[in-house]
């Protein structure tokens, strides 16, 4: 049983030996939880850095591919050119 003690008009219960455990163990829970959702927020983070990163490279990538693709387009057509030349 749960004795108390007595201050004033205050009962103050005594708190047994599987009330700290118990109490123990919701505190580490919750420092576990606080700690694991830490750990997600941070992974998340590191995520959006790096999108945020792989989108200017992707920025920077289109003109250099619009440039290929127009000097591939005008080396073809200098191609076609020549071979019609060629066959006259």
């Amino acid at each position: 049983m749960n004795a108390a003690l007595h201050s004033g008009d205050i009962v103050v219960p005594k708190v047994t030996r599987a009330e700290w455990i118990a109490a123990i163990a919701l505190v580490l829970n919750v420092m576990t939880i606080a700690f694991v959702a830490g750990q997600i927020v941070q992974t998340q983070n590191d995520h959006d850095r790096r999108i945020v990163g792989l989108e200017d490279t992707d920025k920077q990538l289109v003109p250099k591919v619009e440039r290929i693709d127009a000097n591939v387009s005008f080396l073809a057509e200098q191609a076609r050119e020549q071979r019609m030349r060629s066959e006259k």
